[in-house]
């Protein structure tokens, strides 16, 4: 009975790790998270755009090439308050096509 407290104990630890840790690189795994972790993970965005209202998103837009619609992928974080709440990817490599969240 004992150990098997401690085994399922050990099993909350290390799933509450997955929990704390950031995510790595770009991508949906941001979603829910800090915005504030983001921008000191990945740096601040190249552009900043407001959603019109009612609307109250941010977007951090990241990979801009140098002409507008050339990027090989455009990382767009929507954030709303201190959170990012959207995610969506685009451009002109064929793997850059991932979205999640909320993006309205």
């Amino acid at each position: 009975m004992r150990s098997a407290r401690l085994a399922t104990a050990a099993l909350l630890a290390l799933a509450g790790c997955g929990l704390v840790n950031e995510p790595e690189g770009h991508g949906p795994q941001w979603v829910e998270r800090s915005a504030e972790a983001l921008v000191k993970k990945l740096g601040q965005p190249d552009k900043q755009v407001h959603l019109p209202p009612p609307s109250l998103i941010v977007v951090y837009i990241y990979g801009l090439g140098a002409a507008p619609g050339y990027s090989l992928c455009e990382r767009d974080y929507y954030v709303r308050g201190p959170t990012v709440v959207g995610y969506a990817e685009h451009g002109i490599d064929p793997n850059c096509h991932r979205v999640g969240g909320h993006r309205e």
